[in-house]
């Protein structure tokens, strides 16, 4: 089930000349829609835009949008008779439409002011993927200014704002040091040509109408999510295609016909722009990323890659058993190196890949920006989990590319996240064998070992429960017996 699209608008506002300088913001870490990354000012329409005066120009709606949000978020006032203003005037207008007062745009058009809308450029439109528990239709904008305008933000919308010149931007996404969504990192680009073309990001939206989801989260390495039968809250997984010239097909995961097709097409559009698969690679065996993997290998001679713990699993030969540390090599107009790295504990053969230019970590199931995940007994190991986490941030990654949700550029942080839950819900899970005194099942202890989670969850997290009893029981610190689990003595 895909989120309701909601209609927005963004604004790009650009210093042209050598060389060109615009203005990005920072989205909060724990923003719902792309958390941590670096975006132009923007947001969504608002029935209010309708009776703010305004220029002209196609899409008004959008165009006035953008401008009010920029406004709002930023301080930045683009709209004649803007200079007229004294600051104590600007912050009560901007405080109006920032509340939504039912006077604001009666106050807007009193202050003499109208909204420069014809001066915008429409360079394009994205749709948020399809993995976003928030989606959104976004028109984008640009405008021309002879010199930058300091922001000023108030919202927690934005963590930050600032303007910078082009090749930096580009520098730092190349060092894996920013996440940039398809629209600001195609502006850049075209912007560093040396103009503006009006047409920046046409290929963001295909002439069939059908989004183009696809893109590239660092260097070499790019992105579609799928729709797959996986674990809620997720409905998607995200596939990888590695590598500018030589590439390596990360997760064929959709079991879906139609999924399958869009694959198809994707890869042979990535062929026509130079770049084409020579292996299919599984991080692990789980229904949700190998479920196109038989057809893909048939349809398109590809051999399978996987660690020989995830081969024994499938009913698919594997063509190469990768073990950790193993490096491969790409070739291409930028030489591409991965690293395996064995991080069992929620599945045996469970395969993440370092890329060693810019510090990604392709994290498979290890880690998720949406939900947790789960680790149950058949084929998970809490303990072995956790060390692999340990592992993974020993490496340092620049950002996590998981295979559930958004790209998670505070690698770190998210690490640190998923060992500090699993400690506090073993502790919990301790507490309540201690509470209940003599055996308990598991289902004894999910009432208050999951206090915190919803019934539906339940079933689920009564596997998880298991897993960190049997973990307690290797350590010593629980026993087993044919009545129960109980504290060790």
């Amino acid at each position: 089930m895909h989120a309701p699209l909601q209609l927005g608008a963004c604004v790009a506002l650009v210093v042209e000349g050598g060389p060109a300088r615009l203005l990005w913001a920072a989205r909060p870490r724990e923003a719902p829609t792309l958390p941590g990354f670096h975006v132009l000012p923007g947001g969504l329409l608002d029935p209010l835009d309708d009776a703010l005066p305004h220029d002209g120009g196609d899409h008004l709606h959008a165009r006035v949008a953008c401008l009010r949000e920029l406004f709002e978020e930023t301080g930045i006032l683009l709209a004649h008779g803007a200079e007229r203003l004294d600051p104590a005037s600007l912050d009560v207008l901007r405080d109006a439409l920032i509340e939504g007062d039912e006077d604001a745009a009666e106050r807007f058009a009193a202050a003499g002011l109208t909204w420069r809308t014809a001066e915008l450029v429409p360079i394009g439109r994205w749709v948020t993927p399809d993995f976003a528990p928030e989606r959104f239709d976004t028109r984008f904008f640009a405008v021309r200014l002879p010199a930058p305008i300091p922001p000023s933000l108030v919202l927690n919308e934005l963590a930050h704002a600032e303007w910078i010149e082009v090749p930096e931007a580009l520098a730092r996404f190349a060092r894996g040091g920013i996440l940039a969504p398809p629209p600001l990192l195609a502006l850049l680009r075209d912007l560093a040509k040396g103009a503006l073309d009006e047409d920046a990001l046409r290929a963001l939206y295909g002439a069939s109408g059908e989004p183009a989801q696809r893109w590239e989260v660092v260097p070499g390495v790019w992105l579609l999510p799928f729709r797959t039968p996986t674990l809620p809250p997720a409905t998607h997984t995200n596939s990888y295609l590695v590598g500018t010239g030589e590439a390596l097909l990360v997760e064929p995961a959709t079991p879906y016909a139609d999924e399958r097709e869009r694959m198809l097409r994707w890869l042979l559009e990535a062929k026509r722009g130079g770049i084409a698969p020579v292996a299919i690679f599984v991080t692990h065996h789980h229904v949700d990323h190998v479920g196109a993997a038989r057809a893909l290998v048939e349809q398109l001679g590809l051999p399978l890659w996987a660690h020989a713990e995830t081969a024994a699993r499938l009913d698919v030969p594997v063509a190469r058993l990768l073990a950790h540390g193993e490096r491969i090599t790409l070739a291409g107009p930028t030489p591409m190196t991965l690293c395996a790295v064995h991080t069992p504990g929620h599945a045996p053969g469970h395969l993440c890949l370092y890329e060693e230019a810019s510090g990604a970590l392709i994290a498979g199931d290890m880690v998720a920006s949406e939900g947790t995940i789960l680790v149950e007994p058949q084929d998970g190991d809490m303990a072995l989990y956790l060390a692999s986490l340990a592992a993974m941030k020993a490496l340092r990654p620049s950002v996590l590319l998981p295979a559930h949700g958004w790209p998670v550029r505070e690698a770190d942080a998210l690490l640190d996240h998923y060992v500090a839950h699993r400690l506090a819900r073993e502790a919990k899970i301790a507490a309540a064998l201690g509470a209940l005194g003599g055996p308990a099942s598991v289902h004894d202890l999910l009432p208050t070992a999951y206090d915190d989670a919803p019934l539906l969850v339940w079933p689920l997290a009564a596997l998880s429960l298991e897993a960190h009893l049997i973990k307690l029981e290797r350590e010593g610190r629980a026993v087993r017996s044919a009545a129960g689990w109980a504290l060790a003595r």
